[in-house]
C-alpha cells in the first residue's frame, strides 16, 4: 500500500501537473503561475525521468545548465525547490536531501537605500515626464507607506479609505503579518487621489475593482478592472537611469521607506513592525540598510562626554518664566484644597455628635437571661475568678 500522495513510478512530466492541481487550493494565483513555470522548465530537462530514478546528479546537472544561461541563483533554487516538494510527496526526497546543496546566493541585504539628496533627485526626475506619471505616483506611495509594488497593485477600491486617509493591505501580502492598515501621509494621499481620479476616468465603478487596472488586451478595448496591472518596471527603469541611480530597483522604494522608519529614534519598534509588516529582528536587519552618514553620526556621538567633566560643574537648570508665574497659583490651589478638607472633617465630627442615640433593643427572655449571667455587661467590669472555688457544704439553719 502506497502511503504517499504521488506514485514514484510516474514521470516528472506526469507528476508535476498532478501535484500542482492538488496543491493549487492552498496557493495564491501568482504562486501558481510561478510553480507552473518552474515545472515547465524542469520538464524540459528531466521530464521523461521517473520520480524514483531522479537523484542528486540530476539536481547538479540542472544547476550547471541554468547557470550557464546566466540565470540568477535565486531562480535556480526556487525551481529546484518545486522539484523537492514533488519528490517529497512521492517519498523520494529523503534519499537525496543529505547530498543536495542549493546554489550560493549573495549575502547582501534586500536592496539599496538612498541619501536625502538622491531621493529628492529621484522624485523630481519621476515627475518631469508625463509618460512616467503613473510610475511616479506609485513610487511616491511606496516611499511613504513601506508597501511593495506587489501590495500596491493589488489594492482594490474598497481597500482605500479616503475619510480616514488610509489603505488596508490584504491582497499581495506574503503572510498574515503583512496584512495591515497604513495611514497615508500628505504626499501619499495626494498621489492616491490622482490614482483614484485616473481609475474613475478609465471607467472604474465597483468596490471590487483594482485601482490600478490591467491594460486592454486589444487596441481600443476596455480596461480590465478585475485584474491588476502587471508592472511599471519599464517606466521606473527609465526614471532611475535618468536620475543616475542605475542600481536602485522598484522594490528598493520599500527598502528606503523601512530604512528611514527604523532610523528614526522617535518611532517605537512595535509601530515600525505594524507599519512595515515585519515580525522578527532578522527581517528588520534584512531591510534596514543604514546610510553611511547615519552610521558616522552615531559613532561621532561616542566621542562626546556623556557627563560634564569635574572642573566644569553642570549649571543647575533655571526655572522658566512661565514656571515662576504658575508657582503661586499652584500653591494657592493647594492651600484652598487643604482648607476644604479640614472644613469637611469638622462638619463630619459635628454631625456625629448631633446624631441621636440608637434605640435600644426590646427586652426579651433571652436577653434578660444573658444579663443575669453578666454576658451583656462591659467586659472590663465583669468579675473573673482567678482561683477555683472551694467546695462548700450547706448546713441547715437552726431555725429549720
Amino acid at each position: 500500500m502506497n502511503l504517499y500522495p504521488l506514485d514514484a513510478s510516474l514521470t516528472l512530466a506526469e507528476a508535476g501537473p498532478k501535484w500542482l492541481e492538488e496543491h493549487s487550493r492552498y496557493l495564491k494565483p501568482n504562486t501558481i503561475r510561478n510553480y507552473r513555470r518552474a515545472i515547465t522548465l524542469l520538464n524540459a530537462s528531466m521530464g521523461d525521468l521517473r520520480l524514483q530514478e531522479i537523484d542528486v546528479s540530476h539536481f547538479r546537472r540542472y544547476q550547471d545548465v541554468r547557470k550557464r544561461r546566466t540565470v540568477c541563483c535565486y531562480l535556480i533554487n526556487g525551481e529546484l525547490g518545486v522539484l523537492q516538494m514533488i519528490l517529497r510527496q512521492a517519498g523520494e526526497w529523503k534519499r537525496i536531501v543529505e547530498f543536495y546543496k542549493p546554489m550560493p546566493v549573495p549575502t547582501r541585504g534586500a536592496g539599496h537605500s538612498l541619501s536625502q539628496e538622491e531621493e529628492q533627485r529621484l522624485r523630481e526626475t519621476a515627475f518631469s515626464q508625463p509618460k512616467w506619471r503613473v510610475a511616479a505616483h506609485c513610487m511616491t506611495i511606496m516611499l511613504a507607506t513601506t508597501m511593495g509594488f506587489g501590495e500596491l497593485r493589488q489594492l482594490r477600491r474598497r481597500d482605500v479609505d479616503m475619510k480616514r486617509e488610509s489603505v488596508f493591505v490584504r491582497e499581495g501580502a506574503k503572510n498574515r503579518y503583512r496584512q495591515r492598515t497604513i495611514p497615508l501621509t500628505s504626499t501619499a494621499f495626494e498621489s492616491m487621489i490622482w490614482i483614484l481620479k485616473r481609475w474613475n476616468k478609465l471607467g472604474g465603478k465597483l468596490d471590487e475593482d483594482y485601482i490600478l487596472p490591467h491594460r486592454p488586451r486589444v487596441p481600443q478595448g476596455p480596461w480590465l478592472f478585475d485584474e491588476p496591472m502587471a508592472s511599471v518596471a519599464t517606466a521606473f527603469t527609465q526614471i532611475r537611469i535618468a536620475s543616475g541611480l542605475r542600481h536602485f530597483r522598484l522594490y528598493d522604494c520599500r527598502v528606503q521607506a523601512i530604512t528611514k522608519l527604523l532610523s528614526n529614534p522617535a518611532v517605537h519598534p512595535q509601530v515600525s513592525k505594524e507599519i512595515a509588516g515585519h515580525i522578527s529582528q532578522v527581517m528588520q536587519n534584512r531591510y534596514s540598510i543604514q546610510q553611511f552618514d547615519t552610521k558616522k553620526a552615531a559613532l561621532d556621538a561616542l566621542e562626546g562626554p556623556s557627563v560634564p567633566p569635574p572642573d566644569e560643574p553642570a549649571v543647575p537648570a533655571q526655572p522658566s518664566a512661565s514656571a515662576d508665574l504658575l508657582q503661586p497659583a499652584i500653591q494657592a490651589e493647594i492651600d484652598r484644597l487643604r482648607a476644604e478638607i479640614a472644613r469637611l472633617a469638622d462638619r463630619q465630627f459635628d454631625l456625629a455628635r448631633e446624631r441621636p442615640p440608637a434605640p435600644s433593643a426590646p427586652e426579651t427572655h433571652a436577653r434578660r437571661k444573658r444579663k443575669r449571667k453578666g454576658l451583656d455587661a462591659d467586659p472590663a467590669s465583669v468579675f473573673h475568678r482567678t482561683q477555683p472555688a472551694k467546695n462548700l457544704i450547706a448546713f441547715p439553719s437552726r431555725s429549720a
